[in-house]
This record gives C-alpha cells, sequence and structure tokens, in this order.
C-alpha cells in the first residue's frame, strides 16, 4: 500500500492510497464468497455458482465494488496511522481508479487535527504564583458564613421585611395597561398565587420585586410597578411594565447563632478554635485555588497570542452545541426553553450559534494548545489513574467498579475521560509550575 499526503484548506487532509493488484485481487476472492450467496443464478444452489458463471450472469462489478467497499474499510485507519492523521470528523471516500487486475486508487478527505506549531512558552512559567494569606477579616467572613447556614428561621410578623427574611405572599402580576385605559379589576393576572414563598434578596425574583418588599409589614397589600428585563425568558413579558398586587401574609427572619463552642459543635466540631481552624484552611484553599486559576488564565492568554493554527469547523461546531446545551439546561432550571430565550433576544438560531462561535474557537483553540503541551511535556494519565477517578464515581453511586470499568470501555469513553484527566494535568502543569531563568524549577 501507498500513501500520499496533502493538506487542504481548512484542517482537511487529502490522503490518497494505492492498493496493489495482488492485493485487489485477493480482496476480490474474498468479496465473490461475501457476495455469490445473495443472488440466485439459474442451475445452481444459492451460494453454490462458480465463480466464472457468476460473473456471467450477475457481472464482475458487484465483486469489484465489494472488494473495494472491504479494502477500504480495512485500510483507512492504517492509511491515516502512516501519515499521522487524526480525524475528527467522518471521511469523504473518492473512488479514483478500481479495475480487476490494476492498481487500486481511492483519496480519503476528513478534517484532521491541524499540526500545531507549539512556541516557546516556557518564559510564561517564570512568572511567580502568588498565594495570599487569609486576612482576619476574611477568616471572620468565613465564620459568619458558617453561623448563617445554621440559622434557624423564626416568626417576625410584627417586624418589617427585611433583607434576608424569608416572606410568603398572595402576589398577582398584571400587564400594564396605557394610560388613557380604565384599570379593570376584570383584567386577566399572568401570575397569580396565594402561598409564594421568596427569600427576600436571593434574586430568585424578577429584578425590582424583592428590593420593594423590604420595608413592607404583614397584612399590608402593596403594589410594586417594575419593567421586565429586555432579555427576560418569556417572551410576553420581556420589557413590559407590570404590576403587581402583594400582601405579605408571613415574615420570618434568620436567627443567626453566636459564633462561639456552641456553633462548632452544630457543625461536628468539638470547640471555635477547632472551627477557626477548618474555615482558615478552607479559605487558604480558596485562595491557593483563585491564585492558580487566574496564573493559568494569564498564561493561557498569553499563549495563545503566540500560536496560529487553522482550527477544525467541525470542532468549532462541537463546542457550539456543548454550550447550546448548557444554555438549555440553564434555562431549564428557570422553567424556560431555548425558543423562548431566542424569542426574548429576537435572533434567530443561525444568530445564537454565530454569537457562540468566537468563544467556540477560543476553547478549541486551548483544548489543541494543552493537547500539543501534555506531548512535549510527556503527560499522560495511565490506566489505574482513570480507575481511580472511577472507584470515586462508584462510591458515589454505590455501583461495583467493574461494572463502571466495562460499561466506559464498551462505550468508548474509558479514553475520553483519560483525554479529559491529561487536559487536567497539563492545566495544574501550566498553574502551579514556576521555573527561573535557567529554565529549572523555582524552589
Amino acid at each position: 500500500m501507498q500513501v500520499a499526503l496533502q493538506r487542504l484548506p481548512n484542517s482537511v487532509a487529502r490522503i490518497s492510497v494505492t492498493i496493489d493488484p495482488n492485493d485487489l485481487s485477493v480482496a476480490m476472492d474474498k468479496a465473490f464468497r461475501s457476495v455469490v450467496g445473495k443472488y440466485n443464478v439459474p442451475g445452481f444452489r444459492r451460494g453454490k455458482v462458480p465463480r466464472p458463471i457468476f460473473e456471467r450472469f450477475v457481472g464482475s462489478e458487484v465483486i469489484l465494488q465489494e472488494a473495494a467497499q472491504q479494502l477500504v474499510q480495512n485500510r483507512y485507519r492504517e492509511a491515516l496511522d502512516e501519515v499521522s492523521v487524526q480525524p475528527v470528523a467522518e471521511p469523504k471516500i473518492n473512488i479514483v481508479k478500481l479495475d480487476a487486475g490494476e492498481p487500486f486508487e481511492f483519496d480519503i478527505e476528513v478534517e484532521s487535527k491541524p499540526d500545531l506549531e507549539l512556541p516557546e512558552y516556557h518564559d510564561l512559567l517564570r512568572e511567580p504564583l502568588e498565594i495570599s494569606e487569609p486576612t482576619e477579616e476574611q477568616i471572620e467572613q468565613e465564620l459568619a458564613a458558617v453561623a448563617k447556614q445554621q440559622a434557624q428561621m423564626v416568626p417576625a410578623d410584627d417586624e418589617p421585611v427585611s433583607k434576608g427574611n424569608r416572606v410568603v405572599l398572595s402576589l398577582k402580576g398584571y400587564l400594564e395597561i396605557e394610560e388613557s385605559e380604565e384599570e379593570s379589576s376584570d383584567a386577566e393576572p399572568f401570575v397569580e398565587d396565594d402561598s409564594y414563598t421568596l427569600e427576600v434578596g436571593s434574586g430568585t425574583a424578577v429584578e425590582g420585586l424583592e428590593d420593594q418588599l423590604i420595608g413592607v409589614r404583614v397584612n399590608e397589600p402593596q403594589t410594586i410597578r417594575l419593567t421586565y428585563p429586555e432579555n427576560h425568558p418569556e417572551v410576553d413579558l420581556a420589557g413590559k411594565p407590570v404590576r403587581f398586587e402583594v400582601t405579605v401574609l408571613e415574615n420570618k427572619r434568620p436567627d443567626i447563632p453566636e459564633i462561639n463552642d456552641e456553633l462548632a459543635k452544630a457543625v461536628g466540631l468539638e470547640s471555635l478554635q477547632e472551627l477557626r481552624t477548618q474555615v482558615t484552611e478552607n479559605a487558604k484553599t480558596r485562595l491557593e485555588t483563585e491564585a492558580k486559576n487566574e496564573r493559568l488564565k494569564r498564561i493561557m492568554g498569553k499563549l495563545k497570542e503566540r500560536v496560529s493554527v487553522d482550527i477544525p469547523g467541525s470542532l468549532v461546531n462541537e463546542a457550539i452545541h456543548s454550550q447550546l446545551r448548557e444554555l438549555e439546561y440553564s434555562l431549564s432550571q428557570i422553567g424556560a426553553s431555548t425558543q423562548e430565550y431566542l424569542d426574548s433576544q429576537k435572533i434567530t438560531p443561525e444568530a445564537l450559534h454565530d454569537q457562540f462561535r468566537p468563544s467556540a474557537e477560543e476553547q478549541v483553540k486551548e483544548d489543541l494548545i494543552l493537547e500539543a503541551i501534555a506531548e512535549k511535556e510527556s503527560i499522560s494519565v495511565s490506566d489505574e489513574e482513570v480507575v481511580q477517578a472511577l472507584q470515586a464515581l462508584a462510591d458515589t453511586y454505590r455501583q461495583p467498579i467493574n461494572d463502571l470499568i466495562r460499561y466506559y470501555r464498551n462505550s468508548g469513553e474509558f479514553d475520553l475521560l483519560r483525554a479529559n484527566a491529561v487536559v487536567y494535568k497539563v492545566r495544574d502543569y501550566l498553574a502551579t509550575t514556576v521555573l527561573d531563568n535557567e529554565g529549572e524549577n523555582a524552589e
């Protein structure tokens, strides 16, 4: 087999393959045995007709086409490996020459991972990793957050509503009518709820509603006017002025415990000192993670400026669809659909794709760079490391580890887990490796 590679625009590779006539002849023998049982030839039982008679009645072209199909299937991966092409989409096969007794020629055209020329990047790793120590103020804030999590909601019906209170409302919402029109009690509300529960200040209600509840007292009817945001997913409300008729039926405030040994015991610890130590360590971990993420972001930003690469369209489209799935999930959490979002934004699905495209291209470019660095730095993930990750999943869902391993191997997702783990390792390498001026690890 002879293989030649030609790089085309848009990360398309054309691999020209030539198969020796003898190999084609062997393939035709196998192909005859595959197709002979599919045809009826007068005077012969199905599958028992000699080849010369089969070719006379049915034609040799059937055998030739079957042989070509088998050769393409069998030699496709071998041809790509020989010229180091990694496909990222389905290939197009073009038969160039197919005649019995002659070399069989066909072309494979497929989008492939580009040959990325990795620039020098070790100078970027000289940037120091600066991790701040938590301040006393931050530790106190962490302790206050723990206390707030342990708060019990207690009745406060004799107090005005405050931020952080949990209220139960009787609520009706109306679209505002024109000033020239007379308000009517017969207007149909777009929302009506006699037990709408809300934590004031949580940001879960439409913008403006929670702020206007502050200071309201129980059983005092209120009229709240506001305008829905232009980008609200419910197209019938987006940008519209509305009126809420609201009565607070129940008002509860958080009774936040004091920060002392009792609070520590409530979260399973022995003393306030132990709690303080724990939140200090948590704060250190958070600050370390933030410092690493910021350093990684700066390094990747500079590195991407140094790299010019032809990004495969299929990988970009895959990244766009991933973003669309994330958007669909986020919308489902608030009871909205993608179509409602499109209507509220007054855009088409194609326009939404175009909005996502720049960030998708950046993500694909970053992934290609990380893969190249993994190869350059010999960063890999063993089967044992993948199994360790699966063990944590098995423990969480109480599944036998061998069943999970079998599932991920059979579905082809085992190697996907490995690839994701490699990317994680490379990110960590870039975020944490600090080199001195000689290119050695700085102490």
